[in-house]
């Protein structure tokens, strides 16, 4: 017999999407329905090829961060990022400089559009400007997506797990998980220490004057962009896109599910979109980061010049399969190095020629300084 559940997830979606819209009309009828809000996402490519990525969904309004000092309103604050209504078919226009782009949003209200940046765009971050055109454009407001362009300036990319490589979270554990995602805010979540400097190092590169772009890959969901976005910025780790999971409904399933499988797919897609750039690879021991990086150093020979493994606490025999993924690591071309902290990453990274050495003697003092 054959498999019934993509026809059924797909019906789900309709059925979905027709509720919502029904709901929409009914409160707009009511005048209770929120405006609609164009939640704008970092995007990424080169020289030739763009992605411009964002989302239309209703406006939940979130109290502003300052705004937000107990357990309620950060529970609060929570609930209203994972509880959104987004709009699918939403039409919105893309300008860039002297450029112009219409693109629609999906079953789930993302925009993503490829697009031909204009002529002369060189490495670094640049500005594009979203504009809902339908539905219900009036009095939403122009939103300004930042794109992070790789240009002749990078010398290699860098990608990072997030949650138990930047933040500490103890994913490993499902009550501090939960704590970590629901009920927590940016300013009380920490970084491991000295990653700031780390990461600005790999970013300036050996000669101090380099342009590397750093992409952070999660397991979370798009809802948590916002939170994700503001403790970067307010721990000074370098800025970077993020690509995140979206979790619920959809027409290939119901996510989350097992395993961590999309981080694989979204780290083969900035392998693809970016082929003239080589990557350092950077996660932890506490997930399947090691394996699905083990399989990018297979798939993509001579791409990953060095895979960092932040060791934390997890299951017996951790460490002896990770020598084993290292040596089939080293057996592909590539090399895999299990670090207790992040100076020992960076003394690494310098002896390898990627960034200076003065910038081990930062991380340590960064990492000193974060300590507990």
């Amino acid at each position: 017999m054959a498999d019934s559940r993509p026809a059924f997830f797909r019906l789900a979606v309709r059925v979905d999407a027709h509720y919502d819209a029904v709901s929409r009309s009914l409160r707009r009828w009511l005048g209770i329905a929120p405006p609609l809000r164009i939640v704008p996402y970092r995007g990424h490519g080169s020289p030739e090829r763009a992605l411009i990525k964002a989302r239309v969904m209703e406006d939940r309004r979130i109290r502003p961060r300052q705004h937000r000092h107990t357990l309620l309103s950060s529970a609060v604050a929570s609930y209203k990022r994972y509880m959104t209504r987004e709009i699918p078919g939403a039409h919105v226009a893309v300008r860039w400089g002297d450029k112009r782009w219409e693109g629609t949003t999906d079953e789930e209200g993302f925009l993503e559009l490829w697009v031909a940046p204009p002529e002369g765009v060189g490495s670094g971050w640049h500005e594009v400007e979203l504009e809902l055109l339908s539905p219900e454009p009036e009095g939403v407001p122009r939103v300004v997506a930042p794109v992070r362009v790789a240009g002749t300036g990078a010398r290699y990319g860098v990608i990072s797990d997030i949650d138990d490589t930047v933040i500490v979270t103890g994913v490993t554990d499902l009550f501090k998980r939960a704590w970590a995602l629901f009920l927590t805010e940016h300013r009380v979540r920490l970084p491991f220490p000295g990653v700031d400097a780390f990461y600005a190092a790999l970013q300036a590169g050996a000669e101090g004057d380099a342009d590397n772009p750093i992409f952070y890959v999660s397991s979370s969901p798009w809802n948590l962009y916002e939170h994700l976005d503001e403790f970067l910025a307010l721990h000074h780790i370098p800025m970077g896109p993020l690509l995140l999971r979206d979790w619920g409904l959809s027409s290939q399933g119901f996510a989350p599910g097992g395993g961590h499988g999309h981080k694989l797919q979204k780290i083969r897609g900035l392998l693809q979109d970016l082929p003239h750039l080589p990557f350092i690879l950077i996660g932890d021991s506490g997930q399947e980061d090691a394996e699905h990086y083990r399989t990018i150093v297979r798939e993509f020979p001579g791409r990953i010049l060095c895979i960092y493994i932040r060791n934390v606490p997890g299951r017996a025999g951790r460490a002896q399969e990770l020598e084993h993924i290292a040596r089939e690591v080293r057996e592909a071309g590539s090399q895999l190095l299990a670090v207790d902290d992040t100076t020992t990453a960076a003394r690494h990274a310098a002896l390898s020629g990627w960034i200076q050495w003065k910038e081990v003697r930062e991380v340590e003092a960064h990492r000193r300084e974060d300590s507990p």
